[in-house]
C-alpha cells in the first residue's frame, strides 16, 4: 500500500517534468521582464511628473512585454503543432516509414510528445503486416499449384508436395508478421 501511494505521488508530481520545465521558464522570464520593465518604469517616473503620459508609458509597456512573451512562448507551444499535422496526414497517406520531426526551437515537452510519438510510429510499423508482399507471395505459390494441377500427369503426392510447401510459406509469413518483422 505504502509502495503504491509513493508511486501514485511521484506520477503526480514528477512525471510531466518536460511541461513543468515550459511553464516553469515562462514564468521566469514573466517575472524577469515584468522586474526590469518595473524598475525602468520607476527611473523613467522619477525623471518625469506623475500624470496621464507616464501611466500611458507604463501601461504600453506592460502590454508590449505581454504580448512579445505571448507570442514567443506560443510560437514554442502552438507553431510546431501545424507542422506535425502535416507530417501526420503524410504518413496516414501511406508514408508509414516517416517520422515526425522537431526543431531546436520547440518546446521541451513538445519534444518531448514528438519523441513519444516516434516510437509508437516504430511499434506500429513494426507491427504492420506487409498487405502487397503478402498478396505477392500467396499469388506465386497459389500459380505453382495451378501449374501443377493443370499439367496431365502429376502425382498426389506432388500436389500434396506444392501445397504443403505453399502452406508452409503462408505460416512463415504470417509468424514473422505476428513477432513484428514483417
Amino acid at each position: 500500500m505504502v509502495k503504491k501511494r509513493a508511486k501514485n505521488i511521484k506520477q503526480r508530481f514528477f512525471m510531466a517534468k518536460e511541461l513543468r520545465l515550459s511553464i516553469s521558464l515562462i514564468v521566469i522570464w514573466s517575472l524577469l521582464a515584468g522586474i526590469i520593465f518595473t524598475y525602468a518604469a520607476k527611473e523613467l517616473s522619477a525623471r518625469m511628473e506623475h500624470g496621464v503620459f507616464s501611466f500611458i508609458a507604463v501601461f504600453l509597456g506592460y502590454v508590449i512585454i505581454v504580448i512579445v512573451l505571448a507570442l514567443f512562448f506560443t510560437h514554442r507551444f502552438i507553431g510546431p503543432f501545424e507542422r506535425l499535422k502535416m507530417e501526420m496526414k503524410l504518413v496516414l497517406a501511406g508514408n508509414y516509414n516517416r517520422r515526425l520531426s522537431v526543431r531546436n526551437s520547440d518546446d521541451f515537452y513538445v519534444r518531448s510528445f514528438v519523441l513519444e510519438v516516434n516510437r509508437m510510429l516504430d511499434e506500429l510499423e513494426n507491427k504492420c503486416f506487409d498487405k502487397e508482399g503478402f498478396r505477392k507471395t500467396v499469388d506465386s505459390g497459389l500459380l505453382r499449384v495451378m501449374a501443377l494441377v493443370e499439367k496431365e500427369n502429376v502425382s498426389k503426392e506432388k500436389l500434396r508436395e506444392a501445397l504443403l510447401s505453399f502452406h508452409d510459406k503462408v505460416e512463415s509469413l504470417l509468424m514473422r508478421k505476428g513477432s513484428g518483422k514483417v
